[in-house]
């Protein structure tokens, strides 16, 4: 009882079970506390069977006082419970019930998970549009960008200056090929 972990095995009706119950008593007696330690510690029992599990929360449950076996601390992970007097404690029945128990955040989540679905919904389709969208202008340049910004884009000739739909094209000529290597790509994907 004073080691972190203990493995316990044996043949058939060597007492396993038996030694488990036990060994689980005391610690859920004395609080889960181990050792010199003050605060409570989890207790972690691996079965290799649903039916081991069962049995063992079973005779568990039988042990302990009426107020300690209704206790929210005793969680049954696994498979489906087969016994009609575990399923309080399976983990899917506190689920379903703290959802039937918390109805209005349950209503107020999935609101919110649809309006998140719709908002990213519309965000990919003004992705998509932009993407498919015409080009900027040398207007569109008139009305964004300042003279300065205009007459660096324009000086890059090597002999003097370019015109402005020149110096455009020029600089939309990487945004055009990385487009057209996208599109090919997903030219494929789409057909499949």
């Amino acid at each position: 009882l004073t080691r972190e972990i203990a493995l316990v095995r044996g043949g058939p009706g060597s007492g396993k079970s038996v030694l488990v119950r036990l060994a689980l008593r005391a610690l859920l007696a004395n609080g889960g506390r181990q050792r010199k330690r003050l605060e409570p510690r989890p207790v972690l029992v691996v079965c290799a069977t649903d039916v081991a599990l069962d049995a063992l929360l079973e005779g568990l449950l039988g042990a302990l006082p009426s107020e300690a076996a209704s206790a929210p601390s005793l969680v049954r992970v696994g498979g489906p419970c087969r016994k009609e007097s575990l399923r309080p404690h399976s983990l899917r029945q506190r689920v379903l019930c703290e959802r039937e128990r918390d109805e209005g955040h349950a209503r107020a989540w999935k609101a919110l998970s649809k309006q998140q679905r719709e908002l990213r919904e519309r965000a990919d389709g003004l992705v998509a549009r932009l993407l498919r969208e015409a080009e900027p202008t040398a207007d569109d340049l008139d009305e964004a960008c300042s003279t300065a910004q205009i007459m660096s884009l324009c000086s890059d000739a090597p002999g003097g200056w370019h015109d402005i739909e020149e110096a455009l094209s020029l600089w939309l000529e990487p945004v055009r090929k990385a487009r057209a290597e996208r599109e090919a790509a997903a030219a494929p994907a789409a057909a499949a």
